[in-house]
């Protein structure tokens, strides 16, 4: 076994959602990953309905009913998809305003698309994070430890 020092995440990449739409993106690092998951998840939690955040203020968070974390991990998502887009994105194509004109990438239109289109929003979130689910995934479950005694020796 050997650690590669190339990934797929380290090339620009262009993403083939179906439907004639493709979004073009810079490459990103693992660390720019987790820091659009971090801020995701501190906006997700910023802007949850009211009645959801009163609810995690009042009560202790294993005390919190299932739509709570529901909410929030839906949310989560939708702006890591955001964040990542609006830093690494170059452009997308077959994604066009009410006058037909393409489409610019800012965080109007990403927002629109994503409430129109969610299934298409959940192909694009898998597959613009699958190289690092991919890297997490991989862990080093199947390299030998240091101190484990092998047949060979």
């Amino acid at each position: 076994m050997v650690l590669r020092l190339h990934r797929r995440g380290s090339e620009p990449r262009e993403i083939d959602l179906g439907y004639g739409v493709t979004v073009s993106c810079k490459p990103f690092g693992y660390a720019d990953y987790r820091e659009a998951e971090a801020a995701a998840l501190r906006l997700a939690r910023q802007n949850l309905p009211e009645e959801l955040q009163l609810e995690a203020e009042i009560h202790d968070e294993e005390n919190l009913r299932p739509e709570h974390d529901e909410a929030l991990r839906g949310l989560a998502a939708r702006y890591v998809v955001k964040l990542l887009l609006l830093r690494f994105g170059v452009g997308w194509a077959g994604v066009e305003l009410e006058d037909g004109s393409a489409a610019p990438m800012i965080s109007e239109t990403l927002d629109e698309f994503m409430r129109l289109f969610p299934g298409v929003s959940a192909t694009l979130h898998g597959e613009l994070l699958a190289p690092w689910i991919a890297l997490e995934m991989e862990g080093n479950v199947s390299a030998p430890s240091p101190d484990t005694a092998t047949a060979e020796g």
